[in-house]
């Protein structure tokens, strides 16, 4: 399936030209863009095959990408099958989750690899998904980053989870897209808010939903809070201060389970000294 999100540059056209030449393509023409949301949200609703993928319009994938992350899912019965892949800066690529380990998970440590985000995050464009895992489920428009606010629903739904970190997706890395910028440090206090609360919601759903990843879940959320506040303060973020101070305040209220946490490293210990205690 191919979604035009309300283009002005031939896209549109050239969707037209595959749709004709073969029948299997099913083209989704929305005449104003509204987002990358509106867009994946239109090829969901339009899905009638088993299982999806979503490919960004300015990023690409290698030919044999779709057959690995299938034959992934059909040997391991996987509801998400996932790959590897490389951030491309156009001069040099650099690697991104690229791992030979076969790794068959569960529910649960599934969402702990998402959430530690070692293996893989919460990117859409490297995983294939069982359909029906978004049933009822559509991602948030009218935000600044629509993934972190869906993906991990989509995987508390999933009973295996398949990946092998093989790089055959390339993510385009410049200042007109959204994954360039959350990764410069171009940081802004609407940014860091959506985030906050993305992972404040995402706890509690987890928690509701999956209660064995309660703990990973909420040391998480404060985890992101410290490194953000390493990160303002690292590049002095003036904008950002009062946020600082509320997460802050947020790790202070919750310093004892922070610190006693199995999943606390020695350099969160270090920041926690130069920032909080």
């Amino acid at each position: 399936m191919l979604v035009n999100n309300g283009s002005a540059d031939g896209s549109r056209k050239i969707c037209e030209e595959y749709a004709a030449k073969d029948s299997r393509i099913k083209l989704i023409n929305i005449e104003q863009n509204h987002g990358a949301p509106a867009g994946r949200n239109a090829g969901l609703d339009n899905a009638s095959c088993k299982y999806i993928t979503i490919i960004d319009d300015d990023d690409f994938c290698e030919p044999q990408m779709f057959e690995f992350l299938w034959a992934l899912a059909m040997n391991h019965n996987a509801d998400i099958s996932l790959c590897g892949s490389w951030n491309d800066y156009g001069s040099r690529r650099e690697p991104y989750f690229i791992y030979d380990e076969l790794l068959i998970l569960d529910k649960v440590r599934g969402l702990e690899e998402l959430l530690k985000r070692e293996k893989y995050n919460v990117a859409p464009p490297t995983k294939l998904f069982r359909r029906s895992l978004f049933d009822n489920i559509r991602f948030k428009e009218n935000v600044i980053i629509d993934d972190i606010h869906i993906i991990y629903k989509i995987f508390a739904n999933a009973g295996i989870i398949a990946a092998q970190g093989k790089p055959l997706y390339s993510f385009r890395k410049h200042e007109g897209n959204m994954t360039g910028y959350i990764q410069t440090n171009k940081l802004s206090p609407e940014l860091i808010k959506e985030y906050l609360s993305a992972f404040r919601e995402r706890t509690e759903y987890l928690s509701n939903k999956v209660p064995g990843i309660t703990e990973r879940a909420r040391y998480s959320e404060w985890s992101y809070m410290l490194s953000m506040c390493d990160k303002i303060s690292l590049y002095n973020c003036t904008d950002c201060m009062h946020t600082y101070y509320l997460m802050i305040k947020s790790i202070r209220e919750n310093i004892n389970e922070f610190v006693n946490s199995p999943f606390i490293t020695e350099r969160e210990k270090s920041l926690l000294e130069k920032h909080v205690l």
